[in-house]
C-alpha cells in the first residue's frame, strides 16, 4: 500500500475527501517527525510506538581490502508495534 492507497481508503472510512485526509496524514507525519527529532517517543495506543535511537560510532574492518574504517554515531528511528497490533496479525482477537 503507498500513500495515495492509504490516503484513499481512510478517506473512504470517515467523512473526509481524500484531499482532506491527504492533509490531516502530511500533518501527523510532520508532529511524529517533530517530535521524534527533538528526542520524544510517539506512542499510539493499540499500533505501537516510534523512537529514535543512538547508535554509537565504531571502526570495521574493510572487506574489500586491507585496513579498517570508521561509521559515525548515528541516530535511527525504529518502531516497536503493540502487543493489540501483533495480536491482530496473527489473527487473533
Amino acid at each position: 500500500m503507498d500513500r495515495r492507497e492509504l490516503v484513499a481508503g481512510a478517506a473512504r472510512a470517515s467523512d473526509l475527501t481524500q484531499r482532506q485526509m491527504g492533509q490531516a496524514l502530511d500533518a501527523l507525519l510532520d508532529a511524529i517527525g517533530e517530535a521524534l527529532a527533538s528526542g520524544e517517543a510517539v506512542v499510539i495506543s493499540s499500533f505501537g510506538r516510534f523512537e529514535v535511537r543512538e547508535y554509537p560510532g565504531r571502526k570495521l574492518r574493510r572487506f574489500d581490502g586491507p585496513g579498517h574504517y570508521t561509521v559515525a554515531d548515528r541516530r535511527v528511528p525504529v518502531f516497536k508495534s503493540s502487543a493489540a497490533l501483533r495480536r491482530r496479525l496473527r489473527g487473533e482477537s
